[in-house]
């Protein structure tokens, strides 16, 4: 049974948070993200000095977990969340209380997450398997 991805982009859209992992030499970190989505295109904002920002800039590639679903991407930097009308409405409507006490930070960031990879573990007839598609 392959991966709906209108079930999986249903799922980050109703997600308060996601769950982002970054690499950089041999560290790898993660933490709770909040998230908009944008077609097939998650983004969060952060501060652009940020361990995951240094991390992002020395290797791209994030995993991201959100419901069922594991993510594979690539990340990269956006602008400033005020000054992306679309990003801001979006963020502030999901997420107020961050949008609020973050967003006009000056080193605060919009960090785009390209997906390329999804996989789910699914289950038929009792049986499980990996469902895996690429974008």
């Amino acid at each position: 049974m392959p991966i709906e991805l209108t079930t999986l982009l249903e799922t980050l859209d109703r997600e308060r948070t996601v769950i982002l992992a970054t690499c950089a030499g041999k560290r790898v970190t993660i933490r709770p993200m909040s998230h908009i989505r944008r077609g097939c295109d998650i983004y969060f904002q952060t501060g652009e000095n940020s361990l995951k920002m240094r991390q992002i800039a020395e290797n791209p590639s994030v995993a991201i977990a959100c419901g069922t679903f594991e993510i594979e991407g690539e990340a990269a930097p956006q602008g400033r969340p005020l000054g992306d009308p679309w990003f801001a409405k979006a963020y502030r409507t999901k997420h107020p209380e961050p949008f609020a006490r973050y967003s006009a930070l000056p080193n605060e960031i919009i960090v785009k997450v390209t997906i390329r990879c999804v996989r789910q573990w699914q289950y038929v007839d009792g049986n499980p398997f990996l469902a895996e598609i690429e974008l």
